[in-house]
């Protein structure tokens, strides 16, 4: 699932991610409501989130996957974001991201990442 603010940057992630075996893109949302709805409905494997949102941040949408209760089913949580200061990144692996990636200049490894994460036994990122 991507969560991030900008419709062009979602589209051109599910266009790259497309090209990954085992990929599918269950779910896309620009806001935080949004996101949570569609994690808390769809759960999937992996949500790729951005911290700026059209409404609300990315941080409270891992608050809310952070705080699902124990035994439910989690997606694991990574960050793709311009917003890379240490203590952000801080709070980010606090609140239960696996990665965090700059925009600025990760997209291939974020991209890597998910390819990775497809490789590991009955691992197949959503």
């Amino acid at each position: 699932m991507l969560v991030d603010d900008s419709a062009a940057l979602r589209d051109l992630l599910a266009e790259m991610l497309a090209g990954v075996a085992d990929i599918e893109i269950v779910g896309v949302a620009g806001s935080e409501t949004t996101a949570i709805d569609l994690l808390r409905r769809l759960h999937p494997d992996l949500a790729i989130i951005d911290l700026e949102l059209q409404s609300g941040t990315g941080l409270k949408v891992l608050a809310a996957l952070h705080d699902l209760p124990p035994g439910a089913d989690t997606p694991r949580a990574v960050v793709f974001s311009n917003h890379t200061h240490p203590i952000v990144r801080e709070r980010c692996r606090m609140l239960g991201a696996q990665a965090f990636f700059d925009k600025s200049f990760q997209l291939d490894e974020l991209l890597a990442y998910v390819h990775a994460a497809t490789d590991a036994p009955g691992a197949h990122p959503g």
